[in-house]
């Protein structure tokens, strides 16, 4: 029997956001885990025990939520060497591509993000700075970009174009899929916001737009932790939007979450895809976004929802109201969104497309 290849993932996380979520899905499909022998690296956490409790191989190692530290770099180079894998699939961390490198592994780099308000940012418009070039070109093989514009970003950063493979980030469907469309007993008029409380992620300019609605005319769920939590429960007091908005915490059962509501709100400053874009959009719920990163990839404007200019809350509320009036437009929407999402950005869709680029590195 052919020994399998050994790939394996390093990610610096701790908690389950975009990347963690990313290895999870990845490594819960039959296409890579069948084909490859797979183990994670990471630093021990919310996602070291995720990824325990879906059966999959766990070493840990230091070096919490930080690209490089010379610690991880030297506990990296020794999982390598002991453990010996043909690919190191990294997530942000140039501690696990350096030590991939020196052990002579093949690299893949998977890019899931841009930086803050990257679309306006000299740092994507001027040559990237040298030792942030050379990370990129000496220490990866491939690069994964999850969206287009996140292969613009990288481009335009200094990475070699011939290294770049874009392959859309994908989320497991059938949860999202089995949610029913909002039904004459659930108000339209609840909109769902859900992701890391975080300033890029624009919820202060969701919050404004709620206070320009007519009064009565939504209610807010806004569901998540992050550092900009008391800066959002201040501003939502301040509007004056106790009975409007509710902020739910961490949400562990996203199904659930957007069973309750009739459209889903994504404000956000910056984005490398949007994957919960993609969960709203496979249950249905038509989405109002900000036009940013590789949203516009996932959000088709007038067709799955609807888009506008990021930090503009007079142009959200509008949109919202837009939508709130003509419910079944929204349901059009939530159709399309629907196809949309399973046509695209399947989670067997990315793992055929990540199983091919690990058969072509590990090929002689």
């Amino acid at each position: 029997m052919k020994q399998r290849t050994k790939i394996l993932h390093i990610c610096s996380d701790t908690n389950i956001g975009g990347a963690g979520q990313y290895v999870l899905t990845l490594l819960s499909q039959p296409r890579i885990t069948e084909a490859f022998d797979v183990a994670v690296a990471c630093p021990e956490g919310d996602l070291a025990a995720a990824l325990r409790r879906a059966g999959i191989k766990v070493m840990l190692y230091p070096g919490a939520n930080v690209s490089f530290t010379w610690q991880a770099l030297r506990s990296l180079t020794g999982l390598m060497r002991s453990w010996r894998p043909r690919i190191a699939h990294t997530h942000g961390s140039l501690a696990g591509r350096m030590a991939a490198a020196l052990a002579g592994a093949r690299v893949i780099y998977t890019k899931h993000g841009l930086a803050y308000a990257e679309e306006q940012s000299l740092q994507v418009r001027a040559p990237a700075p040298v030792l942030k070039r050379a990370a990129v070109n000496l220490f990866a093989d491939r690069i994964v970009a999850v969206s287009e514009a996140v292969r613009r970003a990288l481009e335009a950063s200094g990475a070699r174009p011939e290294r770049i493979r874009v392959i859309p980030g994908g989320v497991a469907l059938a949860p999202f899929v089995a949610v029913q469309p909002p039904a004459a007993g659930l108000p339209q008029t609840v909109l769902g916001a859900l992701g890391r409380l975080g300033r890029e992620k624009g919820f202060d300019v969701l919050l404004a737009a709620m206070s320009k609605l007519p009064p009565g005319a939504a209610r807010l769920l806004l569901g998540g932790e992050g550092t900009q939590g008391e800066a959002l429960a201040r501003q939502l007091h301040d509007l004056g939007l106790e009975g409007r908005v509710t902020m739910t915490g961490f949400v562990a059962d996203v199904p659930a979450f957007l069973s309750q509501i009739g459209l889903f709100v994504l404000p956000s400053r910056s984005e490398g895809l949007g994957l919960v874009a993609v969960e709203a959009m496979a249950a249905g719920r038509p989405v109002i976004a900000s036009h940013v990163g590789g949203i516009p990839e996932v959000v088709v404007d007038g067709e799955t929802g609807v888009l506008v200019p990021p930090e503009q809350p007079d142009a959200l509320a509008a949109a919202i109201h837009r939508l709130l009036l003509d419910p079944v437009v929204a349901a059009q929407m939530g159709q399309a969104g629907r196809r949309r999402a399973r046509e695209l950005f399947s989670a067997e869709r990315m793992a055929e497309k990540t199983a091919a680029l690990y058969e072509e590195l590990s090929s002689p």
